[in-house]
């Protein structure tokens, strides 16, 4: 039997997570779409001798034809996304956005750890032969250890379960598709991290600094996409009257890769492309 990665410290801070994703679901009442959260942690004193942990979950955004509120179909959806982050064959927006959480994560935290995946769903739960609505936050962690919250509605407190080893027969509907999303996902970034450490920080070929930085993205063309470090809709912009003295300058920034594309009435239109990916931070002494 492999070597548990997570502490038992751990694997009670991941449930405590749980617990206020539940809480937070509350506050905003029955009936919502699923949501999906990927939970990760840090080094909260990296100087320290215990190198404590700080862990947060993140909401990954699903695109409107992906929000669900009907329960039968979160299975599928788990297994076409984490398809989706396999696919090989060209670069799909779920891949975009992962990569965007994760550079985001690792900006401030290079060490930080990708932990778990989360599913929080309202279910139909049949106890005593009657249905009653029921609240359900599911998750697998890195160790495959399954997480489930329950809280049937009407009720004040939700039921946690922490299953190590968990048999086939007991895994909900949800538990193959997030292991299969957390292998994804240790794939993809797994991939992502090595291709960028060998050909290290450069002005990717394509960045034509006669061509544009930004441009629409998805299914229905709603995002912007940086095509320098693949960010969507990470952008900082800003429109001024001109220091010409007439029209307007324009500034449009990556907030990921810092690429940047400008306007003003004299030069026109330029576009900067920056070195992706960025430079290794180094400590300072």
């Amino acid at each position: 039997m492999e070597t548990p990665v997570l502490s038992s410290n751990a694997v009670h801070t991941l449930a405590g997570c749980l617990l206020a994703a539940d809480a937070d679901a509350e506050t905003l009442g029955w009936g919502q779409p699923a949501t999906l959260l990927l939970i990760h942690d840090r080094p909260l004193d990296a100087a320290g001798p215990k190198r404590r942990r700080e862990m947060r979950s993140l909401e990954f955004p699903l695109h409107r034809d992906d929000l669900l509120t009907d329960p039968a179909g979160l299975p599928a959806l788990l297994h076409r996304l984490a398809a989706s982050l396999d696919n090989s064959d060209a670069p799909t927006p779920y891949q975009a956005t992962l990569a965007t959480i994760v550079g985001l994560i690792r900006a401030t935290a290079p060490d930080a750890r990708l932990l778990a995946w989360a599913a929080c769903y309202d279910d139909i739960r049949t106890g005593d032969g009657q249905p009653r609505q029921a609240r359900r936050v599911d998750a697998v962690d890195i160790d495959g250890r399954l997480y489930e919250v329950t809280r049937l509605r009407g009720e004040d407190h939700p039921l946690l379960v922490v299953d190590d080893s968990p048999d086939p027969g007991d895994i909900p509907a949800t538990g193959p598709g997030l292991a299969a999303l957390l292998a994804a996902t240790a794939r993809h970034t797994h991939t992502s991290t090595h291709a960028d450490a060998a050909s290290g920080p450069q002005v990717p070929p394509h960045a034509d600094p006669d061509e544009p930085i930004f441009g629409v993205w998805g299914p229905d063309g709603a995002s912007i996409r940086c095509r320098i470090c693949g960010a969507v809709d990470g952008i900082a912009s800003d429109e001024v009257p001109s220091m010409a003295g007439y029209g307007e300058d324009t500034y449009t920034r990556c907030i990921r890769c810092g690429s940047v594309e400008t306007t003003d009435p004299i030069f026109g239109w330029r576009a900067k492309p920056a070195p992706w990916p960025p430079h290794p931070a180094h400590d300072q002494p």
